[in-house]
C-alpha cells in the first residue's frame, strides 16, 4: 500500500513530490525550524491506497529539524487524540522537545489489526514515517515507538518487522509472545499485576476473531529476553514498581520489565500513581536514543 498523498489544513502533497520537496532545502545553510518542514499540528490526513487515514502530530515549539519523534499507538476503541492527552504523552514529549506521531486506527470501534491484514496498518504507518523523514521533519535515528493494550500489540509486531527504525520499543498492557528475529531494540514492558484485561498471569486472550494461549507476563517478557541476546536478569524493587532489567543484549541494548502493583489495564501516566511515567520513558529513549536505567527517577512526574 503506496502513500499517496498527505493533506493538512487543505495544503495537499504528493508522494512524488515529497523527495524533491526535501532535496530542494538539503543546500540551505541555516538550521530548519520543524515548523517549516512539518505538517502543521494536529490532524493529518492521508490518502492510502485503502482509502483515507489519519494521524495526530504534535510538533514542538521553535524546535529545529528533524526532531527525535515518538510514535504513540492507542488501544482498541479508542482515539488518538485522547490517548495522547490522557497518558501524558503529549505533554512530557512537548517538555522533552519531541515530535509526537500518533496513527488512527480503522474500524467501528477503532482496531489494529496484528493476526490479519497487518500489512494494512504495517504500510500505513511506514508511509507516514517515510514522509516525515523525507521531507527533514523527523530523525531517523531517534524515534521510540509505545503503545497501550491492543497498541502495545501493533507496536510489538511493527517494531519487530522493522527494527532499524527505532531506539526502543515501549509495551503497556498488551505483551504478545517474543516476535523479532533478527534484532531487538531496546525494550521497556510494564503491566499492571492487577489486569484484568490482559491478565499478567497469562491464559486465552481473544486477538480479533482469534484466541490464543498467552503465557505469564514474566514468562514471556524473559523469552523477549533471550532471543535478544540478553544476560541474566538484575531485580530492583521501588514499590509499586518491581523491575526486572537484563543487560548486555545484542546490538548493546537492554530490556526492562516493571510490574506494578494494585495497578490495573491503564496506561502509567503518573509516577505519582503508578510508580512510572511511561510517557517520561518513552520521550526519553526517542531524544536520548535508548530508554533511561530502572527505576526512571530521571523521569520525574512533573
Amino acid at each position: 500500500m503506496a502513500l499517496l498523498a498527505a493533506v493538512a489544513c487543505g495544503d495537499s502533497i504528493g508522494a512524488n513530490e515529497v523527495g524533491s520537496a526535501a532535496g530542494g532545502r538539503a543546500g540551505h545553510g541555516r538550521t530548519q525550524l520543524a515548523s517549516e518542514v512539518c505538517p502543521p499540528e494536529g490532524r493529518w490526513r492521508i490518502d492510502t491506497e485503502a482509502g483515507a487515514r489519519w494521524v495526530e502530530l504534535r510538533v514542538p515549539q521553535g524546535a529545529a529539524a528533524p526532531l527525535p519523534a515518538v510514535v504513540a499507538v492507542h488501544g482498541f476503541g479508542a482515539q488518538a487524540d485522547r490517548f495522547l492527552a490522557e497518558s501524558g504523552i503529549e505533554q512530557r514529549s512537548a517538555a522533552a522537545g519531541a515530535l509526537v506521531v500518533a496513527p488512527q486506527a480503522l474500524g467501528d470501534p477503532p482496531r489494529w489489526e496484528v493476526l490479519a491484514d497487518f500489512e494494512r496498518d504495517e504500510a500505513f504507518i511506514t508511509g507516514v514515517l517515510d514522509s516525515l523523514q523525507a521531507d527533514g521533519c523527523l530523525d531517523p535515528g531517534r524515534v521510540a515507538m509505545g503503545g497501550h493494550s491492543a497498541g502495545s500489540a501493533l507496536a510489538a509486531f511493527y517494531g519487530c518487522a522493522h527494527p532499524e527504525r527505532f531506539t526502543a520499543l515501549v509495551l503497556n498492557a498488551g505483551l504478545p509472545p517474543p516476535l523479532c528475529r533478527e534484532a531487538t531494540p531496546n525494550l521497556v514492558i510494564t503491566h499492571g499485576i492487577d489486569d484484568s484485561v490482559v491478565p499478567f498471569g497469562g491464559g486465552p486472550q481473544r486477538v480479533g476473531e482469534s484466541q490464543v494461549a498467552l503465557p505469564t507476563v514474566p514468562d514471556s517478557a524473559a523469552v523477549w529476553a533471550t532471543q535478544g541476546g540478553c544476560g541474566k536478569p538484575t531485580t530492583i524493587v521501588e514499590p509499586p514498581v518491581t523491575f526486572t532489567r537484563w543487560a548486555g543484549c545484542a546490538s548493546e541494548a537492554t530490556a526492562v520489565l516493571g510490574a506494578i502493583d494494585g495497578w490495573g489495564h491503564a496506561w502509567p501516566g503518573s509516577a505519582a500513581s503508578s510508580g512510572i511515567d511511561v510517557g517520561c520513558v518513552l520521550a526519553a529513549a526517542a531524544v536520548s536514543g535508548a530508554p533511561p536505567s530502572p527505576p526512571f527517577s530521571d523521569c520525574p512526574a512533573e
